[in-house]
């Protein structure tokens, strides 16, 4: 088959709304012929990011139901029998992608996309935390190549495994001038002061205190833009404090349309909590996607979060716990014009610094080395 798959990359969850999953395949794909497998609750396209992609439904199984089935996946048959690069997007797809590149005589990389040794969610899961920490250690070495998100999650890798990379959640495009499409969406004021919260709804990323703040701040607007399991309790929470009528949420929308509707706010808002050591030492992509945006950003004084607001200049770094020193920032950077042209000038900047385009050098480079393609 002439455009049969080299490369596939194996992954759990919604393909189309995951920027780095997305990136990671763009750049596959000019380089070798590339697939997608990946288990999904929503299904997905039958093409995606210049690849071909096999979407598993979940249909009605739990994820422990569904994992175990996905991991045994025949990728011997016509779709995958010619791929010869297996790229891991996730741990939970790591037994896949290792299995695979086992039986292919392949090459198998892998992305540790957070510290999955230490996952918030599963602080109270001493179990479920064990049986994946377990999990890792016995795949992840015998992948070529491991990327992660950032320095200090990468020197924890380091301990263990060789080959670790550095590859930061940084996008792909800038927008220079606000964009109205949240203001439009809800059908907000003008002059609305919003402040945005990007991502998934979860604990540990700061939304009751935002929403409480609220109540102080009473001319801002709080946009959650994502979907999670946290919003019917920010919701109550909003209703405790009065100030639902000022609480919106948008569900999420695919990566590449993100960065119109970031251009809408004011300011961005990064204030992870400390959870746990894969919180603490965080680097989200929302705060490379505020910098796209032009936002000034409030984020948690944490090792990679604070040392980069810190860097660029481009926001204020608190401690996350603080509500007086929210409400005080945010006041700041509302109230002094001249702070608030600064910080958006120096986010612009740093989100021209910040670019997929120089970031991708040392993915490119190992792809070309596995793919066997020179370009």
């Amino acid at each position: 088959m002439h455009n049969a798959p080299q490369i596939c990359f194996t992954f759990v969850g919604e393909v189309t709304r995951d920027s780095r999953l997305r990136r990671f395949v763009e750049l596959a794909a000019t380089m070798a012929p590339t697939a997608i497998l990946a288990l999904s609750a929503d299904g997905g396209p039958g093409h995606f990011a210049g690849a071909h992609t096999h979407i598993i439904p979940m249909k009605d199984k739990s994820l422990r139901t569904a994992l175990p089935l996905f991991w045994r996946i025949d990728t011997q048959t016509d779709a995958f029998s010619s791929c010869r690069l297996w790229f891991a997007a996730d741990l939970y797809s790591l037994p896949l992608a290792a299995r695979a590149a086992r039986r292919s005589g392949g090459v198998l990389l892998y992305d540790a996309r957070e510290l999955y040794s230490s996952i918030a969610a599963l602080d109270d899961r001493k179990w479920t935390q064990r049986f994946w920490k377990l999990i890792e250690q016995r795949y992840a070495k015998k992948a070529k190549a491991l990327f992660t998100v950032n320095a200090s999650i990468a020197d924890i890798y380091r301990e263990r495994y060789e080959h670790v990379h550095v590859v930061r959640n940084v996008p792909d495009a800038v927008v220079t001038e606000r964009t109205y499409t949240i203001e439009q969406h809800l059908g907000l004021k003008g002059d609305a002061f919003i402040l945005l919260s990007q991502g998934g709804l979860q604990h540990g990323r700061g939304a009751l205190l935002y929403v409480e703040a609220l109540s102080q701040l009473t001319d801002c607007t709080l946009v959650f833009l994502g979907d999670g399991p946290m919003k019917g309790e920010i919701e109550l929470a909003a209703e405790m404090h009065g100030v639902a009528n000022r609480v919106h949420f948008l569900p999420a929308v695919p990566s590449a349309e993100l960065l119109q509707w970031t251009a809408s706010a004011d300011i961005g808002l990064c204030m992870i909590e400390n959870l746990g050591r894969s919180y603490y030492l965080s680097l989200p992509n929302k705060l490379f996607e505020y910098f796209a945006a032009g936002l000034p950003v409030i984020g948690s004084a944490f090792p990679e979060i604070g040392s980069v607001l810190k860097e660029t200049g481009a926001g204020i770094a608190i401690d996350p716990g603080s509500m007086d020193d929210f409400v005080a920032a945010v006041r700041r950077i509302r109230d002094e014009e001249d702070l608030r042209v600064q910080l958006t000038a120096r986010s612009r900047v740093a989100g021209e610094r910040y670019q997929w385009e120089k970031e991708s050098e040392v993915l490119h480079g190992v792809l070309q080395e596995t793919a066997g393609r020179k370009q």
